[in-house]
């Protein structure tokens, strides 16, 4: 028995196949599902758009409770290409009668042109270029009559050639044919064989590339502490079927989609190796070697295989469903909609909780906070992205939302306006103190507490109450207080303020990080040692006062040192200067005799300076190891 299973197909059963269910994916694709009456065995015709098929071949699952799956098939991308290979003529030749007629050498044909006509086995066209200018191409046909005598005709516009072989002139209309649906075809039928047994209802589903339905809200701030919120759905039927009836899903996800041409067809390459002849090869001349090439052969099969495996029928029908990735919402009317239509239609409508805020976000750099509603999802699933237009109840439309996705159960912060009625200014003040220092084997370990304080001033201009809510922005690592705190989120800490009507307040912020810091004590110098000392505790402060008065000790030694090395250069740079001079004017003379006594006193100042330096680097010496064995204790 044969069925016709597509849209616009006739048939006395055309009628009672049907596209039954859509689920339409927000991931851009639709899982189609069709219906169509069978008793026994036999054949259903899926039409579908070429552009669908290697989904289709990708997804197809047939339901035949009483019968098995035989086949699928469907012409493929090549029909045109395997037409011609069995004929002498290609497509681009059946545009032109003298390459058709070159194509068809030894056919016997009836060609008539001028008014003239030959006919017998067809020989060739002879085609000579122009002889001169506005000339055209001469086109001759010859042909061989029956009585063995090669005749010609000239082929003029309007000429006619009849095939007079009745198989190949039918295989040249079916050629034709081919060759023009190839050009103009973008449907494919898909032929399902089937075999059972009895009166049955066998069912398609398969999933296609489809538009993606959105979402549009409306929210009716009607109420202290609540709104009416309702979700349109847009939805368009690019399935290439009238929808008539259908059951309709709305699924919200973000499903991993993958497409591959399985229509296409793909040729695996195989290496090419030379034909290996069993002959004797000639004596090779003297005068060299000759190496043969060596011979590789090599073997690629390939094998295409496809299972269907029986899919579980879906779910009690739910107006709304939360699964593991995604949230579904069955319409609970049957939908008509016309292939290429766009249907908006509401899938949920709900009062759910929303409180009216003014939200002041420092990181705008303004001064005013904006308008926003505290929306909290209380309905059974998932509520989608999609733009949201905001009523007042009395007022009308105040503004939009850009409304991000939202968990069942879990709330967002959404603005719509901004609130010129409330102005809000802020301060920060940063401080830095010592919280705590420790001394631990010979290590100096320091806590250091960095405070923030904001404080946020609110004035309002309003008529009517106002609940603000500051989002303060988090930063890691740091604590938190605030006597206005109401919540956080990972990026901000958000504080609730009640403003009366023309009312003010003030609120603070604090945010505190303890910060550690080690040093050597070895290498801790006397100011940091002075600076430490006011924040430790009573034996720290003594052991650091210990070492501050060692370290100072060293220092101040260390200090001589260098101004008793700076002295030794200045007295060596004189007597250098001195010895210059008493060598330009000679020992005998009046100045030479004069130089000679203040080359003397300055080798008795720096005997004197070296005496003090070595008595210094033994005071040193000895202080180091009083600071060493302190460090020691320590």
């Amino acid at each position: 028995m044969l069925l016709w299973f597509g849209g616009g197909l006739a048939g006395p059963l055309a009628a009672e196949q049907r596209v039954a269910a859509v689920t339409l994916s927000s991931g851009g694709l639709a899982e189609i599902h069709r219906t169509a009456p069978l008793e026994g065995g036999g054949i259903l015709h899926l039409d579908v758009p070429l552009a669908q098929v290697d989904d289709i071949l990708k997804s197809l699952v047939v339901r035949d409770p009483e019968g098995r799956l035989v086949s699928l098939t469907l012409d493929g991308l090549a029909a045109v290409e395997e037409t011609f290979r069995r004929l002498p003529f290609g497509p681009e030749d059946l545009g032109s009668v003298v390459r058709l007629a070159g194509a068809l050498q030894g056919v016997p044909v009836r060609a008539t042109s001028g008014g003239r006509s030959v006919e017998g086995l067809l020989l060739g066209v002879d085609v000579r270029p122009p002889r001169g200018e506005g000339q055209e191409e001469t086109r001759t046909l010859s042909v061989l009559d029956d009585e063995g005598s090669v005749v010609t005709l000239r082929l003029a516009s309007g000429a006619r050639l009849e095939i007079l072989d009745a198989a190949l002139r039918e295989r040249l209309r079916q050629a034709a044919r081919i060759s023009g649906r190839g050009r103009t075809d973008e449907m494919r039928r898909i032929d399902i064989a089937l075999e059972g047994q009895g009166e049955r209802e066998v069912g398609l589903s398969y999933v296609v590339a489809a538009p993606v339905w959105k979402t549009a809200y409306r929210l009716l701030l009607d109420g202290e502490r609540e709104a009416r919120l309702q979700a349109w759905a847009v939805i368009e039927n690019a399935s290439g079927a009238d929808w008539d009836a259908v059951t309709l899903t709305l699924s919200s996800g973000a499903p991993v989609t993958l497409s591959q041409r399985l229509l296409q067809r793909y040729w695996h390459t195989r290496p090419e190796v030379p034909v290996s002849a069993d002959t004797a090869a000639p004596p090779r001349p003297d005068g060299g070697a000759v190496q043969a090439p060596a011979m590789e052969s090599a073997l690629a099969r390939g094998r295409a295989a496809s299972d269907m495996a029986a899919v579980a029928e879906p779910a009690q029908p739910a107006l709304a469903t939360q699964g593991a990735t995604a949230a579904t919402w069955r319409l609970p009317q049957p939908v008509d909609l016309a292939a290429g239509r766009t249907l908006s239609v509401p899938y949920i409508d709900a009062r759910v909780p929303a409180e009216r805020l003014s939200v002041f976000q420092p990181e705008r750099g303004e001064d005013h906070p904006v308008a926003a509603v505290r929306l909290e999802n209380r309905t059974e699933s998932f509520l989608p992205t999609g733009l949201v237009t905001v009523y007042e109840e009395g007022v009308g439309h105040v503004g939009d939302i850009n409304l991000p996705g939202i968990p069942a159960g879990d709330a967002r912060l959404a603005s719509f306006a901004a609130d010129r009625q409330v102005r809000i200014s802020s301060e920060s003040r940063p401080e830095e103190s010592l919280a705590r220092v420790t001394i631990v084997d010979g290590t100096l370990r320091a806590t250091r507490l960095s405070r923030v304080t904001t404080r946020y001033a609110l004035d309002s201009e309003a008529r009517a109450p106002r609940r603000v809510m500051i989002e303060h922005p988090a930063r890691a690592g740091w604590r938190f207080s605030s006597d206005a705190l109401v919540e956080s989120t990972p990026t901000h800490r958000r504080l609730g303020v009640a403003l009366d009507p023309g009312g003010s307040a003030v609120v603070e912020a604090r945010e505190e990080v303890t910060r550690s810091q080690t040093v050597a004590l070895v290498d801790a110098d006397t100011e940091l040692l002075a600076q430490w000392t006011d924040a430790a505790d009573d034996d720290t402060a003594e052991a650091l006062a210990a070492l501050l008065e060692h370290r100072r000790g060293v220092a101040e030694v260390e200090d001589e040192l260098r101004g008793l090395a700076r002295d030794l250069q200045r007295a060596a740079d004189s007597q250098a200067r001195i010895r210059d001079n008493l060598a330009a004017v000679g020992i005998d003379t009046e100045p030479g005799q004069r130089y000679v006594a203040e080359l003397e006193a300055q080798d008795a100042r720096i005997a004197s300076l070296a005496q003090r330096r070595e008595q210094a680097e033994e005071r040193l010496a000895m202080r180091r190891a009083g600071l060493a064995a302190l460090l020691r204790e320590l």
